[in-house]
Formats: structure tokens, C-alpha cells, sequence
């Protein structure tokens, strides 16, 4: 059988009208050929909005655990938004115009490669079986529950696929590694200690500012700026590297901040944070020196400087 392209697949899903309904759930399609099972999930966006749901296929168990982690708490490991994620995405417009697009932790999305688009159609085939399905049996994907599985569609053989179980595998543990240079902290605790100063700091991606290059990656901004005068004491842009990615691009956020300090020639007193991420990954930082470090729910002198 040949498959329709990604695009015309989402617009038969698109066409069901079932987005409301299948929102609570997720289930799994597991191609025959692929290392990982695809986890099927909607995010609806808030209207109005040129987007109107974006229906994900998220890739691996260990992605869909952190997925499902952050989506409790926006605190957790080091992804900000489902865009980090790696998978692929259908975007329904609010237009019903459909596009399919890959992403990896830290790129700008990207269109499918031709081997991609033929395993996305699978993927979305079978995904549009299940809406079809759920139209007339609104409990399917909770059918394996009680099993402690998730219901998937499972190719057995080359375009042979089936329902089946997919025992729910435990998440591996989550462990951060921030680490300090020695002679950073020395140089550090030789230098003033400004008691009344305060400064507000944040470390976040920015969606609208990206590298010029065949694959764009987005940049992340450490900025820290004085709470009295509102002054830029740091501004620092950085992206994921090929090397490390996401988690090792967050675990060098709290030595750079650091190193910016030591460079200015004092250490204030205080930190104020909106992120709990940012708190969790500085307090370490908190036993070699004597500041304090708190969260707050707005900082104004901050969030202006961070209009770019």
C-alpha cells in the first residue's frame, strides 16, 4: 500500500474534528524498523491563535517521560517547551492549513527529509485509525490501563499491525552534574562582596533569535541585570553544541554565570530568579559563596532588559 504524504494525512485528521476528544489521551505507534515507539499526544493552543493544536509524535520512552514530567512541573530537567523535545510535529493551523515538521532538542524545526516523510506517514496513518476508532470508542487508548501498558499499534511485519499492550517502562532517573572550577572559586572569594547588591537573573531560550547556518539552532540568553538601575551585567548568547546538547548547555549555565561575575569584580548579595530550573542549578553555587538566592513571581528590571 502506498501512503499519502504527512500533510494530506493531517488534513483527513484535521477533517474528524476530534481534537477535543482525543486531548486527554496518548497511545503509541511502533513502526516495524524503528529503534523507538512514536507517543502520540495533542497539545491544544489557547484561542485566538494563528495555531490551532499541534498533535505530536514523540520519540522514545525517555522523551515521553520528560514530557509528561514537565508538563507537571515546568521546573523539571532541562526542557522549557514541547518544542525542545525531539519528535515530529503535525501543526493544524487555524486557517486548517496542516504542516509536519522534525524536531531536536535546541534546532529550529525543520521539514521532513524523504526518509522521514515515508515513516511520519506511517506513523500518522495509524494515528488517524485511532481517531476514527475513538469516535465510536472514546475509552480505546485506556483499553491496556489496567495492565499498567499503554494501548499501541504495533507492526509486526512489513504493513501488518495489530493492538497491543506496551508495558509502561520506568523513566531513568533524572541527575544534574554542576560542577565549579577551583580556581574559579578562589578567584571568586578574593574579590568584594557587595552585601546590598541585588541582581536578577534568568537563563531562558529565545525562539526569535537563531544562527545563521544550513541547520539554525535557537539561542539561549544568560542575562543578569542590576534590580536597582536596571544595568546589563551579563547578556551572554549561546546554543546547543553537537556535542552535548540541552543538558550540557544547562549544566554550564551556573560556572558561566560565575565566570561573568568574577570578570565584573564583585559578587552581589543577592539573586533574584523567576525559575525554578535556574534556582535548583545555582543553589550549588550557594555553598561555596555567601549569597542568597531567591524566586520571585515578576522581575520587571529584568524582563525589559530582556526584550531583544
Amino acid at each position: 500500500m502506498t501512503l499519502l504524504p504527512p500533510e494530506e494525512i493531517g488534513a483527513k485528521m484535521h477533517a474528524l474534528k476530534l481534537w477535543g476528544r482525543i486531548a486527554p489521551f496518548n497511545w503509541v505507534v511502533k513502526p516495524t524498523g524503528t529503534v523507538f515507539p512514536y507517543f502520540c499526544t495533542l497539545i491544544e493552543v489557547p484561542q485566538p491563535n494563528p495555531v490551532l493544536c499541534r498533535f505530536l509524535m514523540i520519540e522514545g520512552w525517555q522523551t515521553f517521560h520528560d514530557y509528561v514530567f514537565t508538563r507537571a512541573d515546568r521546573n523539571y530537567g532541562v526542557y522549557s517547551t514541547p518544542m525542545e523535545l525531539p519528535h515530529f510535529e503535525l501543526v493544524v493551523l487555524a486557517t486548517g492549513e496542516v504542516k509536519v515538521f522534525r524536531h531536536d532538542a535546541g534546532y529550529v524545526p525543520r521539514e521532513l527529509s524523504a526518509q522521514e516523510k515515508s515513516l511520519v506517514s506511517r506513523i500518522m496513518w495509524e494515528a488517524y485509525g485511532v481517531m476514527m476508532r475513538i469516535e465510536s470508542e472514546d475509552r480505546l487508548p485506556l483499553r491496556y490501563s489496567s495492565e499498567k501498558a499503554m494501548f499501541a499499534r504495533v507492526e509486526t511485519a512489513k504493513g501488518v499491525w495489530e493492538d497491543a499492550p506496551m508495558p509502561i517502562v520506568p523513566p531513568n532517573p533524572f541527575v544534574e552534574k554542576v560542577s565549579f572550577a577551583k580556581a574559579d572559586i578562589d578567584r571568586a572569594k578574593d574579590i568584594p562582596f557587595a552585601t546590598e547588591e541585588t541582581l536578577e537573573v534568568d537563563f531562558r531560550i529565545f525562539p526569535n533569535l537563531i544562527t545563521q547556518e544550513p541547520r539554525p539552532r535557537y539561542a539561549y540568553i544568560l542575562a543578569a541585570v542590576d534590580a536597582e538601575t536596571g544595568e546589563k551585567v551579563v547578556f551572554d548568547k549561546v546554543s546547543v553544541s553537537r556535542d552535548g546538547g540541552l543538558k550540557a548547555l544547562w549544566e554550564s549555565m551556573p560556572p558561566r554565570l560565575l565566570k561573568n561575575l568574577i570578570a565584573r569584580g564583585r559578587i552581589p548579595g543577592n539573586i533574584r530568579l523567576l525559575s525554578g530550573r535556574v534556582f535548583r542549578m545555582l543553589r550549588p553555587l550557594c555553598v561555596e559563596l555567601p549569597f542568597k538566592i531567591s524566586l520571585h513571581d515578576s522581575l520587571p528590571r529584568l524582563e525589559q532588559a530582556l526584550k531583544v
